[in-house]
């Protein structure tokens, strides 16, 4: 029977719940938001499968890193509309284009971050860039299952521990599965984002219809949050000067697993690995035009046959594991402290989504806005002249 002693050592994957085949578990969200498996004892036969899943407590044996490329589609209007560049759309379409299916996280109608089933390329949109929540999966790993077991190819999508747990949920591998990880930086609460949302809505009079935490307009490097309502008012702005987003890349949004994960690492549960990968430029000035590039890990055949079928699309090279290090820690090491996310949420559960937000990530003036942006736009010139990359 799954029993977790800590909350550092559930991911909230949900795999147990999937498993269950006496319907004794459910995930239920705590005051933070974040969920976690609750068992009912009476119902519960003890065999054990609940454990078996659990990314945390059976860690997926994992492969080692083969390959390394830094690659970006050929296509930039795809480029454009993924974090990075534009990889995981080229894999997504290779799939759709051999009769298969892929798997992916995308926002609902609700707003709500889900992992659902793409059938054609209108379904894939909704999949590109990445989703700084939380994703609910609910009963995806059970619809998986049977598309692998009717034939179906499929691509799955998502972070590390999700990886882990859909390949410990089957039990046994697949040859029709294609899996890849996302390079993680944690996962935040589906609760606050909600609130944070919410929050929009208010401020700019309508619905959200759609939004993005990488939006390229102005750069990639400097990340840039869009969120657009159905009134067309927008939510554009530099990160730095939004609350979620500073809360989020301060290490204090996410959930307390991500500072003990053990997919930090170099050897990977997906057969490719995908992130952003930052400071190539210093290898390669010209390659990095700031309009994304993308860090592909290959690590076992399956992921090597799959790049092997979709590097035409693409203009790439390949590099060390040392420069993949440098510009992306997540691969070697977890999220540096959980103190100042546990005083985070401990004011946010006491005092409310208004009252954390205004201790610990105040919104900045006009000036200050003004100022920063000012020294920034110096700072990238002298980068620009003196051809120094970051």
């Amino acid at each position: 029977m799954i029993d977790i002693h800590s909350k550092t050592d559930c991911s909230g994957c949900a795999a147990c719940e999937s498993t269950c085949g006496h319907s004794c578990i459910r995930m239920q969200a705590d005051a933070e938001g974040f969920v976690y498996p609750v068992v009912d004892v009476e119902k519960c036969v003890g065999c054990g499968l609940c454990d078996q899943v659990c990314p945390f407590t059976n860690v997926l044996g994992k492969n080692n890193i083969s390959e390394i490329i830094a690659a970006k589609n050929k296509d930039n209007n795809d480029r454009f509309h993924s974090s990075s560049g534009g990889i995981f759309r080229l894999l997504a379409e290779n799939v759709l284009e051999n009769h298969g299916i892929v798997v992916g996280c995308r926002f609902d109608e609700n707003m709500e971050a889900i992992h659902s089933i793409a059938e054609n390329n209108s379904e894939l949109e909704p999949m590109m860039s990445s989703k700084y929540v939380q994703s609910n999966t609910e009963g995806i790993y059970k619809t998986i299952r049977k598309n692998l077991r009717d034939g179906k190819l499929v691509l799955f999508s998502g972070v590390p521990c999700q990886v882990a747990a859909l390949k410990n949920f089957l039990l046994k591998p697949y040859d029709n599965l294609i899996t890849v990880d996302v390079l993680c930086h944690g996962v935040p609460s589906p609760k606050f984002f909600k609130e944070y949302r919410e929050k929009l809505e208010r401020r700019y009079g309508g619905k959200t219809r759609s939004l993005s935490f990488r939006w390229k307009e102005k750069s990639w490097k400097r990340l840039y949050i869009n969120a657009v309502f159905q009134n067309k008012k927008r939510h554009f702005l530099y990160a730095g000067y939004d609350s979620y987003m500073q809360l989020f890349l301060s290490d204090r949004l996410q959930r307390p697993s991500c500072f003990h994960c053990p997919y930090n690492s170099l050897q990977r549960p997906g057969d490719i690995s995908l992130g952003d990968f930052w400071g190539i430029g210093k290898q390669d000035y010209d390659f990095d035009d700031n309009k994304g590039v993308s860090m592909v890990l290959i690590n076992n055949e399956t992921g090597s046959r799959i790049w092997s079928e979709i590097s035409g699309k693409t203009t790439f090279f390949e590099t060390d594991i040392d420069t993949a290090i440098a510009g992306n820690k997540v691969l070697i090491q977890h999220l540096p402290t959980q103190a100042k996310r546990d005083e985070f949420y401990a004011e946010y559960v006491a005092n409310g989504y208004d009252a954390a937000v205004s201790k610990f990530a105040p919104e900045a003036s006009v000036l200050n806005q003004l100022y920063h942006n000012f020294m920034r736009w110096g700072l990238d010139i002298v980068r620009k002249i003196r051809r120094k990359s970051y």
